[in-house]
């Protein structure tokens, strides 16, 4: 029996997690149906504004831990 010394860490700076991917993907498709010049329910449209909304605010927090983390961030603004 071979023993894996290989350990589990974290992904690369380049490469995008799944959670990241299925991030980027739910926005894409948020402005599509927003943006779209087809006539469509406005319950679709409405649930497209607010998951734009819930990324653009889970965005903003995220960036906010990350600042808090760094500490680049000038507290007098």
């Amino acid at each position: 029996m071979e023993k894996t010394t290989k350990t589990v860490g974290r992904p690369g700076e380049g490469k995008a997690t799944l959670y990241n991917r299925i991030k980027e993907t739910l926005a894409v498709a948020s402005q599509l149906i927003i943006a779209s010049p087809v006539k469509l329910p406005p319950k679709v449209v409405l649930v497209a504004k607010y998951l734009a909304l819930a990324l653009g605010v889970l965005e903003a927090v995220a960036g906010g831990l990350r600042d808090e983390d760094g500490g680049e961030e000038d507290e007098n603004g």
